[in-house]
């Protein structure tokens, strides 16, 4: 038998997210090309903002250095779904030296994946990765190179709000199965019912109109109303995720908070409606015993949504409400723990 040697546990949402054992990495989920006379972040010599995958000769910019620097990039979640596959192997490809340098180790992957996604391209994710891969990265700014090799023996591919449910059954519940509504509010917001352990597929969706994404959207329409000035998204997301309410457009500052907090409130309305409506299609006896919150938005949204549920009587018990702690990584963590049990098993 081949002895593994390392699991990785992988959840691609607005952000790419790495963990193993006590490493965990996350950078967003965009590709693009380099930039021309670009060198680097002088100040920043970090693998992860300077960021470069040679592959086949070309060099793609990855993570927050293809965000900040690249003119023409891609950002792999457009629509809530993974359609090029290519982009998300390449990004997979460049982030596993970030957890591990070791040539010609031997891994499983396990990874997570938006609700969407169908299985045909589930497949098609497992059977790129699978094998004998040989990765090559640059750093931009010190323009130091890495080459390594390693064998991927396995692939699980599932869709990632499960990783947070096997991630709270494994720590609390012994890996005893619960009936569970996980709500991922991660760029675009998830929401998954887990009954007798097994995903109810017609009580779970994928919200594009209630998100992230969408509250982000929202508040740049906002400011171009006042400023004139065209406004991606994109490029507030990180202002909302650190808190901070002040916006510098074209030299001149505008503060979001009260926007922010009015969006904010109507999106959890729609989430938690969507909720009410998903829970009619569960058997008529079926109880939900937890709704478990996680994903990088939690922060933003989860003392509304928590409220909005205990308002419309969805759940009695304020301690049935669960906020995961690492809510950023638990569903990574949750596929390496299940990578982890398959090695175990075989």
């Amino acid at each position: 038998m081949v002895k593994i040697t390392l699991t990785i546990g992988i959840d691609i949402g607005g952000y790419l997210k790495f963990t193993c054992d006590d490493q965990k990495v996350a950078f967003p989920s965009i590709i693009g090309a380099p930039l021309e006379g670009w060198e680097g972040f002088a100040t920043d010599k970090s693998w992860i903002n300077n960021l470069v995958l040679i592959d086949e000769k070309k060099e793609y910019y990855i993570g927050e250095l293809a965000r900040l620097q690249s003119d023409i990039k891609h950002f792999i979640m457009d629509q809530g779904r993974l359609d090029k596959i290519d982009d998300v192997f390449k990004l997979i490809k460049a982030g596993i030296p970030l957890i591990s340098k070791m040539d010609g180790e031997e891994i499983v992957l396990g990874i997570g994946v938006p609700l969407s996604t169908s299985i045909d391209k589930m497949k098609e994710l497992s059977g790129k990765l699978k094998g004998e891969i040989s990765i090559k990265i640059k750093n931009e700014t010190t323009k130091e190179i890495l080459t390594i090799h390693k064998v991927i023996k396995k692939v699980m591919v599932m869709p990632e709000a499960f990783g947070t449910y096997y991630y709270h059954v494994h720590k609390y519940h012994n890996l005893k199965a619960i009936n569970a509504l996980v709500i991922s509010l991660d760029l675009l917001t998830e929401i998954m019912t887990i009954f007798e352990g097994r995903i109810i597929k017609n009580a779970s969706a994928n919200l594009t109109d209630a998100s992230l994404f969408v509250l982000a959207n929202k508040i740049c329409q906002s400011l171009q109303q006042h400023t004139n000035q065209i406004i991606k998204p994109l490029s507030i997301i990180k202002n909302l995720k650190e808190k901070n309410d002040d916006i510098v457009i074209a030299g001149k500052r505008y503060n979001i908070s009260d926007v922010k907090e009015h969006f904010i409130r109507q999106i959890s309305q729609e989430i938690v409606d969507s909720i009410r409506k998903i829970l009619n299609f569960l058997p008529p006896d079926a109880e939900i015993e937890y709704y478990i919150i996680t994903g990088e938005a939690v922060p933003i949204f989860w003392n509304e949504i928590e409220m909005l549920i205990l308002t419309n009587n969805l759940i009695e018990d304020l301690d049935r409400i669960i906020v995961v702690e690492d809510h950023i990584f638990s569903n990574a963590v949750g596929f390496e723990l299940m990578a982890k049990k398959k090695i175990e098993t075989e």
